[in-house]
């Protein structure tokens, strides 16, 4: 009798109840909320650049540059539970490929593109198959030190101009579109449309059953394990995927800043993408974004204020970890519910 009420439905009243998984009206609410935030976001990032002047344009492409490697970032932190301090060295390996491809070797920045990103990937892989062997603060060190001998490598290369960098690298060219990149507001459409990508590839990840191991490798990995689930080549592919947005990340900076040099590659770099990450709100999806925006945002301004801005925007960042739980992100979403539902009794 259970099962055929099941199946059709309906109580011992004979009124319609759901006896189907009660996460389920949950996860719909949450898709639908996602959806509106996504698209409200959007909107808002298409409208900046005919609102605001050609600098703050600039500041909103590195926004998104920056928004592009945290969120990769954030794949591990957030969703896996891993803390790497040699991330930016992929971004470096983003940025030097497209610097050397397009502006050494005379190929198309399109083609470079796409070839940086997949090397970043290979790359990255690798390391990942050496790296989530450790764990904790054994995974962190071997990560630094990865990043450290990126950083040296390019430091020591006469080729591409060793610590001086290089200069006078190319955008794409979008000029079959009737459209010149050299121009801050078109090239910022750009990296939207990058970063717009990005995510959308990201968010299948993490809503593929992929990203659901991911997750509960980060909430208990001897659990996954004891449930067969092998997680090591699961973290080295988190580790790949993060590593080639970073190299997304690297080739649309050196485009945006038309340089590059091994400071790209150092720990602090890492740990400024850390820091973002952390602001914004390391568990949730748009969280990265609004650490970028946050820090990319104090810096210009502190830093018009005082030469020791980074002690102010020190002190801004124990203030946030102190009192925003969860982030940026996570302040905004409780606001959200206590307005939303203020008895308390949303979803019952």
């Amino acid at each position: 009798m259970e099962h055929s009420q099941e199946d059709s439905g309906q109580g011992k009243n004979g009124s319609n109840v759901s006896n189907h998984d009660p996460m389920q009206p949950r996860a719909a609410r949450e898709h639908k909320t996602f959806l509106y935030i996504a698209s409200a976001g959007l909107l808002f990032l298409i409208a900046i650049p005919f609102f605001v002047g050609e600098y703050y344009v600039s500041l909103a492409s590195e926004i998104l540059i920056f928004a592009i490697l945290t969120s990769g970032m954030n794949l591990l932190l957030g969703y896996t539970g891993l803390v790497s301090l040699g991330h930016a060295a992929f971004m470096g390996v983003g940025a030097y490929a497209t610097a050397v491809g397009s502006s050494l070797l005379g190929y198309p920045v399109w083609f470079v593109m796409l070839a940086s990103i997949f090397v970043s990937l290979l790359i990255a892989y690798g390391i990942g198959l050496l790296s989530v062997r450790t764990k904790a603060v054994q995974f962190l060190l071997i990560t630094l030190a990865f990043g450290q001998m990126f950083h040296a490598i390019a430091e020591k290369t006469r080729y591409t101009g060793g610590d001086d960098g290089m200069t006078n690298i190319p955008r794409i060219d979008l000029s079959f579109l009737g459209l010149d990149v050299d121009h801050d507001r078109v090239f910022y459409f750009f990296v939207l449309i990058c970063f717009v990508i990005a995510l959308v590839i990201l968010r299948l990840v993490v809503d593929s059953p992929f990203g659901r191991v991911l997750v509960g490798i980060r909430e208990n990995e001897k659990r996954m394990l004891a449930l067969g689930y092998s997680t090591f080549p699961y973290k080295a592919l988190a580790f790949g995927i993060s590593g080639m947005l970073a190299g997304l990340a690297g080739s649309l900076w050196v485009q945006h800043s038309f340089f590059v040099n091994p400071h790209i590659m150092t720990w602090q770099m890492s740990g400024e993408a850390l820091l973002m990450v952390i602001i914004g709100g390391s568990k949730a999806f748009f969280g990265p974004l609004l650490g970028a925006a946050f820090y990319v945002l104090a810096k210009d301004f502190l830093s018009d204020i005082t030469e020791a801005y980074l002690m102010f925007f020190g002190l801004l960042f124990v203030l946030v970890v102190a009192f925003f739980n969860g982030g940026i992100a996570g302040f905004i979403s409780r606001v959200f519910n206590k307005f939303k539902s203020p008895s308390g009794k949303d979803g019952q």
